[in-house]
């Protein structure tokens, strides 16, 4: 259902057995690629009574990382190459995610400047979450912008110190629209999107990015996460001249904006186009990690279950259908969001509203070429059809028109125009392999239980 799903079912091996967890990755400015090798190896004998597989995984992933820094693996040159060796990867949901980690690294996706590919992780400021947005909003949107807004349980000053708003960003000034930018689950926004919509939106006439660095990188209460959400869009829009926002979501993401968007109805006023990438509205059945008790089965990844009290709660009085135009894009090889083919796809949302809505898989838009083949749920972060898509329904108004796209052109396409080869190597490292070793720092030790349902959303489900 998100790109850590497996690693949530290895981690808390490696958290329990150490006694004090390592610093976070992403919060070091700088780290050597020989410091990130042996964070990993130190944790071989630590775990290595508790899990045979997981050890030889880990000690795999060393081995490859190894390789790279020696020169061992030829990494891959061309934008063909990357294409072929993604779909060299094998499936998250039958060897894991070190599995697919150690995919990346020996088909040459990791190359030997690896430190360099991701200095985004190690840009502190960029997954910032105490940011000092000191402007004011045209009108006040706290407490409430809205009567029939949910209360928030989280105070002012906490909503808007994760806003991060890059230096550039022009206030909805110039034609160009903010678009606020939502991470999936264990990811952070700032690393998330840096080797694609970052770059994209700030280099494009039309887009303005900005983005949320939510606390506990998602892993809490999904109901939490929407406050956080539900500000920023507010704040975004009430800074930038009242403008009409554009929100991306990926993964999870798309299930944190529907609940803000359902509850919080003052935000539908403030977004123009919801556009989500690997979407899962309805939850998923891919195999849970909480099948047992154990630390990393976070209240994020129990809400994301098919049968869910969140997502049941979600999806009651047509939350099922969009509230604002939407754009929705997904892969039907997606192997972490199950169902995602046919009319019962977890991205698909339903219009009973008439707001506008688009549900595309880009196997059925580009069948056969590259634009719609070896793109699983990750990947489609580059895939070259969803941004025109997403620049299409920026630049008209409701949601993107298949029809207004130049099929032959796009879908012959590997990467977004704008992105070249070491973006895609970018992305796939970030969320492959650093976000292995971060989550593994990072971890998750509150409760497993899936939270209840506030008060707001049970008086009205």
């Amino acid at each position: 259902m998100y790109s850590l799903r497996s690693a949530c079912l290895l981690f808390p091996l490696f958290l329990s057995a150490l006694a004090k967890p390592a610093a976070s990755v992403s919060s070091v400015e700088t780290r050597g690629f020989s410091d990130l090798i042996s964070n990993l190896e130190s944790s071989l004998e630590a775990v290595g009574y508790l899990a045979q597989g997981i050890t030889q995984d880990v000690t795999l992933l060393v081995s490859a990382l190894r390789d790279v820094q020696d020169g061992k693996i030829d990494p891959v040159t061309t934008l063909e190459e990357a294409l072929g060796s993604l779909g060299n990867v094998r499936n998250a949901s039958d060897v894991g995610l070190i599995g697919v980690a150690i995919d990346v690294v020996t088909n040459g996706l990791a190359p030997k400047n690896i430190l360099d590919l991701v200095k985004g992780l190690t840009n502190e400021p960029l997954n910032s979450m105490n940011n000092d947005n000191s402007e004011e909003p045209s009108s006040p949107i706290f407490p409430k912008k809205a009567s029939d807004d949910a209360p928030y349980s989280l105070s002012e000053e906490e909503l808007r110190k994760t806003i991060y708003i890059p230096d550039e960003f022009q206030y909805g000034a110039n034609g160009k629209r903010p678009v606020l930018l939502i991470p999936g689950t264990a990811n952070a926004a700032g690393t998330t999107y840096y080797f694609n919509y970052e770059k994209l939106l700030s280099e494009s006439d039309f887009a303005d990015p900005v983005w949320i660095n939510i606390p506990g990188n998602t892993l809490a209460d999904i109901q939490v996460t929407a406050e956080y959400i539900a500000y920023a869009i507010n704040y975004i829009s009430g800074i930038s001249q009242d403008t009409k926002i554009g929100v991306i979501a990926w993964s999870q993401g798309s299930i944190d904006v529907q609940w803000t968007l359902k509850y919080w109805p003052s935000t539908r006023d403030s977004v123009d186009d919801f556009l989500v990438i690997s979407g899962e509205f309805h939850g998923s059945l891919s195999a849970e990690p909480c099948l047992v008790q154990n630390p990393l089965c976070t209240p994020a990844i129990r809400q994301q279950g098919y049968d869910s009290n969140l997502i049941k709660t979600l999806l009651a009085e047509d939350g099922d259908s969009a509230y604002v135009p939407t754009t929705s894009v997904y892969s039907g090889i997606d192997e972490l969001v199950a169902p995602q083919v046919g009319p019962n796809a977890s991205a698909r949302l339903k219009d009973v509203r008439g707001v506008g809505v688009t549900n595309t898989q880009i196997q059925l838009a580009c069948p056969g070429l590259p634009a719609g083949s070896l793109y699983t749920h990750d990947p489609m972060l580059f895939n070259p059809l969803v941004y025109a898509l997403f620049v299409d329904a920026l630049t008209h108004e409701g949601p993107a028109d298949l029809s207004r796209i130049d099929l032959d052109t796009v879908c012959n396409q590997v990467l977004a125009p704008g992105l070249v080869l070491t973006d895609l190597l970018g992305t796939e490292v970030e969320v492959y392999v650093y976000n292995v070793i971060d989550f593994m720092s990072f971890g998750y030790m509150g409760s497993s239980e899936e939270p209840p349902i506030k008060d707001y959303a049970r008086i009205s489900s």
